[in-house]
């Protein structure tokens, strides 16, 4: 008996958990509160306790926010557009890096609007909860029921014994006279804090303190500057269909202030929701690049009002800070599908126009619409030179060299004036170097004040927070244009002409040629296509031949371009060898002549 009394004596003992609890002697008794612990002894079943409103106490880290981290950076998305962009290093990161915020301030608050959404509906479970024990403290819960809810008895007389009241309570109770109104009544005879005050005098909104209060992260716009052929919407574009949201580019040149003929600076948001597939919350996270942005610059007119400038700077206001537009949609949409309409954007489950005869209008907010402002801004260089170049005239004035300072020569301005604009050349160091990095042009230093000078309002300069400049492509980066990206030129050629079907083969100084002759035209990479398509021209046209090849004297008008038949493959490649070695050996006896030992 002994040895049966000692093997069950633990299980009629408490556990080693709330043992503790009750004497007080540990120091971590909150913990073991809220922990869930399996007792030791197997026999006694499983023993826990849990207060949801108390800390568990796992540490700082375990705080943080949930909603993960971000599927790519920055240098994620401009890994991407380094395959399709030649150059612009320092335009692809600022663009990257603000795209990159302003949607992942976008995910930061549709995760608090999804947590404080679910605190809501949790307090109000509790309130809930307490307002269905106030009954019971006012005294009418159990058998008693107030009058208004149906509990008044015939009869009330006290020789009736309590025990025949509660027998007969259903059959001598009142009967219901309107059904469901007992039910849509409980609880109305409480007082609450809304009957104490008067809702007319409530103008004041408290602050909900169990809601946390987050902070509000706001866009910021990008102005983009540079001369055409840069690469200013192909970036964009290269990036939008990587995040796989609705883009859409506008023409400033079409917009005029409300009221005249053309078209109203809501028409960009009409297209982003065509490009969005008609879903609006899709839309209102989209991007919209307003190009030729220069072209809406106030303009000084003789007669009458300047309804494509300055109008339509303050039309762009309220839309580029957030409001809400009304999208009116025409019955002559409604033979239009939602397969015929081209977008870059695939949303899960787009939403069909609506049926034929009928007109529709669609609300969207512009508050979370990234504004991107595109332009060539040709002689805003000139304002800026006015600006901080130091005057060449009186005792000591320094002398410049090489072009004049209106020119935008990078000689014209010291090092100095470029320290501050962000991602620096790693082989350029910011103290006690004189030479100007080649990827800086003096609209690097565009300011607020040169804008304004250029014709913008300064309420609207005040909402362009990035100022980004790109700068004119180099002999180099044109030839590397025209083989590295993934839809280089000669690639493009390239795959039309195996549909003649023909072979096109480049010689790399006849690719030189074309990117000198581009640079010459200073269109950026569009002159590389105009000098593509004169050189292909008769090629083109004397298709089908197997093997085409393009040498240096074919871009500069000296030889034609060489055809071959099926067995020429051999040739093609003896007449490329030996202009490699023509171009190495003048390039050799160019590096002699101008060191002075080619003996001449």
């Amino acid at each position: 008996m002994s040895g049966l009394a000692r093997a069950r004596a633990p299980s009629c003992a408490y556990p080693p958990t709330l043992t503790r609890l009750r004497l007080g002697r540990s120091p971590y008794s909150t913990f073991l509160a809220v922990a869930p612990r399996r007792s030791q002894y197997f026999n006694s079943g499983f023993t826990s306790s849990y207060d949801p409103s108390q800390d568990t106490g796992r540490g700082p880290i375990f705080a943080k926010s949930t909603f993960g981290v971000p599927q790519f950076y920055p240098r994620d998305l401009k890994r991407r557009v380094d395959d399709y962009v030649v150059g612009q290093e320092r335009a692809k990161k600022t663009i990257c890096s603000v795209i990159f915020n302003h949607y992942q301030g976008l995910r930061r608050r549709n995760h608090h609007d999804i947590q404080d959404q679910r605190l809501r509906e949790k307090l109000q479970r509790q309130k809930f909860a307490q307002d269905r024990d106030l009954p019971d403290r006012a005294g009418y819960g159990g058998d008693r029921v107030h009058p208004v809810e149906g509990g008044r008895w015939l009869f009330d007389n006290p020789a009736i014994s309590r025990s025949r009241r509660q027998a007969d309570q259903g059959r001598y109770s009142i009967e219901d006279e309107f059904p469901g109104h007992n039910e849509s009544v409980r609880g109305t005879h409480l007082p609450t804090e809304d009957t104490l005050t008067a809702s007319s005098d409530n103008f004041y909104v408290p602050e909900d303190s169990a809601v946390p209060q987050h902070v509000k992260i706001d866009k910021s716009n990008l102005l983009l500057i540079g001369p055409t052929g840069v690469g200013k919407t192909y970036i964009l574009e290269t990036l939008s269909k990587k995040l796989n949201v609705p883009f859409t580019i506008s023409d400033c040149n079409a917009f005029t202030q409300a009221g005249y003929i053309g078209q109203d600076v809501e028409a960009c948001i009409e297209r982003l929701l065509i490009e969005a597939n008609y879903d609006v919350k899709a839309a209102e996270h989209g991007i919209i690049v307003l190009d030729e942005f220069d072209k809406i610059a106030r303009k000084e007119t003789v007669n009458g009002r300047d309804v494509g400038g300055e109008g339509v700077q303050q039309a762009l206001l309220k839309l580029v800070e957030g409001t809400k537009v009304t999208i009116h949609v025409k019955d002559h949409r409604s033979s239009r599908t939602s397969n015929n309409t081209t977008s870059n954007y695939n949303p899960s489950t787009p939403t069909p126009p609506p049926p034929s005869g009928k007109s529709d209008q669609y609300i969207i907010d512009t508050t979370n619409i990234l504004f991107v402002f595109c332009g060539a801004f040709v002689g805003l260089d000139k304002t800026v030179l006015r600006r901080v170049a130091k005057p060449s005239i009186g005792f000591g004035a320094e002398i410049r060299s090489g072009r004049t300072s209106l020119s935008g020569g990078k000689d014209s301005l010291p090092r100095e004036l470029y320290n501050h604009l962000p991602h620096q050349p790693a082989d350029f160091p910011l103290v006690g170097q004189t030479e100007v990095p080649h990827n800086f042009t003096p609209l690097d230093l565009t300011t607020p004040q040169d804008l304004q000078a250029f014709g913008f309002i300064p309420e609207l300069i005040g909402r362009m927070h990035n100022i980004c400049s790109l700068t004119p492509l180099s002999l180099d980066e044109l030839f590397r244009i025209l083989t590295e990206p993934r839809n280089s030129l000669v690639a493009q050629y390239t795959a039309l002409f195996e549909t003649y079907p023909s072979r096109l083969f480049f010689t790399r100084r006849a690719l030189y040629a074309i990117a000198e002759r581009a640079a010459k035209n200073e269109t950026g990479a569009r002159g590389l296509k105009m000098e593509m398509e004169r050189v292909l021209a008769e090629p083109m046209f004397d298709a089908p031949t197997p093997y085409v090849l393009i040498t240096e004297g074919c871009v500069n008008g000296n030889e034609k371009a060489g055809y071959w038949g099926k067995d020429g493959r051999m040739e093609v490649e003896r007449r490329m060898r030996a202009e490699e070695e023509r171009g190495g050996e003048e390039e050799g006896f160019e590096l002699l002549r101008e060191a002075g030992q080619s003996g001449a």
